[in-house]
């Protein structure tokens, strides 16, 4: 019961890994890759900025999820 409990989350958390990882290339990765493709060297600075801030406020986010109420790992 306990091995299932864990998979049902660790399934949880990839599903969620994968809707966000999607997101973030769809809106962030596209627009640096045509800054890029554009040879905006200005934009595509400001835009990496942009991508590392939204990956670490994801992991952050995934971090705190990790943790019930309690501050025990799920």
């Amino acid at each position: 019961m306990i091995r299932r409990r864990y998979r049902m989350i660790s399934h949880d958390i990839e599903s969620w890994a994968l809707a966000r990882a999607h997101h973030i290339v769809l809106n962030e990765g596209l627009s640096l890759a045509k800054a890029a493709q554009d040879l905006d060297r200005k934009r595509s600075r400001s835009l990496v900025y942009e991508l590392r801030k939204v990956i670490t406020a994801a992991i952050v986010e995934a971090h705190a999820a990790s943790f019930a109420s309690d501050g025990a790992e799920r």
